[in-house]
């Protein structure tokens, strides 16, 4: 089987409690990853940094893999959250979006793996 050329790579920032599932996936879809450590996130939740390098012609079942893993939902959390804890119940609530993904693709002229 011919090696395929990487010509492009990803930069995937994800939520912690997603990380598992996304790394299996792509793990089962022959997709090689680095996970880089990552501080911060919504709701102070912990966050991953993956690089993975992949042909471009590779990239709409990546995003679609990606998406399946890394579902976004809806979250009410209190309005003055950071100021005080624990919440007081008369707390207005706001809705944030937790989970999900965001990915960089960057353009490599070569990529080598030792």
């Amino acid at each position: 089987m011919e090696k395929q050329s990487i010509d492009r790579l990803a930069i995937v920032i994800a939520y912690q409690w997603q990380s598992k599932g996304l790394i299996k996936t792509l793990k089962e879809h022959n997709f090689t990853a680095t996970l880089v450590d990552a501080v911060g996130g919504l709701l102070r939740e912990g966050m991953i940094t993956l690089v993975v390098g992949t042909p471009e012609r590779r990239l709409p079942s990546f995003f679609a893999l990606v998406r399946n893993a890394c579902p976004g939902s809806t979250r009410f959390i209190p309005f003055d959250a950071e100021m005080e804890f624990p919440w007081l119940p008369e707390s207005e609530l706001v809705v944030v979006r937790a989970g999900g993904a965001s990915i960089f693709i960057l353009p490599v002229e070569e990529f080598v793996q030792l």
